[in-house]
This record gives structure tokens, C-alpha cells and sequence, in this order.
């Protein structure tokens, strides 16, 4: 054997058989990584199904009569107006476009909702007022979730312009809400383990713990395999 037959190390054609067995190796344990990683992300979107939060059930329960007919009760335009809210809550995702949709469905479902007697100088009003005006008829209080919402109003509500909505806004609005509050879920997304979700566990935690052990067994395999070919390494 010559020294270059004896020294040339090529992962991907092994001379030895040591080289072949930690080729082998890593193939082995780098599948297991991949299917560990790839397969669970493909189960997840063979099981999973989209799912409405409740919020878009209670806007589509009251869009037909706040918006179509106008025919809303004082408490259906409030479950419209915190439906808007949820949304508009989840700010950092929500795009710019989306965003004024929101605020100016918001805006008017709050002028919507005051006594015709006092809507043409509810447009003249400062925007504090307006605000205040604004928690008071959706019924926020300052308690809980509603005192989030509370917080919302002042990125919230902008000047209403007009007294109906558009009809481009009454044509986005379902649709935003839709694509911001239905979520694919699974038994793999709603089952707890350790205090969270499944899926959320598995790729935050569990897959940095597997590649600690895969390590190790790549650690014990290759001292075994090491020994059993009388393979010293050089230090």
C-alpha cells in the first residue's frame, strides 16, 4: 500500500474499512437528523386542518347585519368592533394595507353606533375625545383583556371621512379576517407537553436535545469503532 492509498481520506469513496464505517455512520445519524427535522414538518401539513378562532365565527355571526343591512343590535356592532380590535392586536403581523382597512372599519362601526343626534358632531370632535367615546360604546373596561384593547384605540381609530364604508373595504374586510384568524391545528398542535404546545416543544427543544445525543452516539460509535480497528488517532 502506498502512502497515498494510506493517507487520502475521501468521505464520499472510503478506502478503509474504518473509513467506510464512519461514512456509514454519519449517513445514518445525518438521516435520522433530516427525517427527525423534515418529516415532522411534512406530518404536521398531512394532519393539520384550518381552523377559525372564535373571534372570526363572532364577525361573521354580526357581518350580515352591521355591514349588509344595517340592521345591528348595540351588542352586534360591539362584537364587531372587538372582533377589529383582536386583529388590529396582532400588529406586527398584520401588513400596512390590512391595517387601514381595520381602522377604518373600526372607525366606523364607533360612529355607527352613536345616537343619530350627536353623529355630525361626533365628526368634529378631538381625537382624545373620539377614543374615550370609542371604549365607552364598544364597552371596554379597564380590567383584563379589555383594558389590551383599551390601549389599542389610540393606534386604532382614525377620522372618519364617510359615513359608509367603501366598497372596496366591505370587499377586503372578510377576507383579512380570514387570513389573519384561521390557523392550521392538529392533535400535534393542540396537545401540551411540558406547558406548551407539541409542535412547539419538538422544534424549540426536543430537536436541539436530539442533536446533543446524536453527538454522543457519533462520539461512543466512532471510540468503538476506533478501537476495534486498532485506529490510534494522533495527538
Amino acid at each position: 500500500m502506498t502512502n497515498h492509498d494510506r493517507y487520502e481520506v475521501n468521505f464520499f469513496k472510503p478506502l478503509s474499512k474504518h473509513a467506510k464505517g464512519n461514512t456509514k455512520l454519519i449517513s445514518i445519524l445525518a438521516i435520522v437528523w433530516a427525517v427527525a427535522v423534515f418529516g415532522f414538518h411534512i406530518l404536521l401539513i398531512l394532519v393539520t386542518t384550518p381552523t377559525a378562532e372564535q373571534t372570526l365565527n363572532d364577525f361573521n355571526s354580526v357581518w350580515p347585519q352591521v355591514v349588509e343591512d344595517s340592521s345591528a343590535t348595540t351588542e352586534m356592532q360591539q362584537v364587531f368592533s372587538r372582533s377589529l380590535l383582536m386583529v388590529l392586536g396582532k400588529n406586527i403581523v398584520v401588513s400596512e394595507n390590512h391595517k387601514s382597512v381595520l381602522k377604518e372599519s373600526l372607525s366606523w362601526s364607533v360612529y355607527n353606533m352613536q345616537p343619530d343626534s350627536v353623529k355630525a358632531q361626533y365628526l368634529l370632535k378631538p381625537n382624545g375625545e373620539i377614543i374615550q367615546d370609542a371604549a365607552t360604546y364598544i364597552g371596554l373596561s379597564s380590567n383584563g383583556f379589555d383594558k389590551i384593547m383599551k390601549d389599542l384605540l389610540p393606534t386604532s381609530i382614525v377620522k372618519v371621512n364617510n359615513t359608509s364604508l367603501s366598497s372596496s373595504t366591505k370587499e377586503q374586510l372578510p377576507e383579512i379576517m380570514e387570513l389573519y384568524l384561521i390557523h392550521n391545528q392538529s392533535f400535534l398542535t393542540d396537545f401540551k407537553f411540558l406547558g406548551f404546545p407539541f409542535h412547539y416543544w419538538y422544534t424549540a427543544q426536543f430537536l436541539l436535545i436530539l442533536f446533543v445525543v446524536l453527538c454522543l452516539i457519533y462520539a461512543v460509535a466512532m471510540d468503538r469503532m476506533n478501537k476495534k480497528h486498532d485506529f490510534i488517532e494522533e495527538t
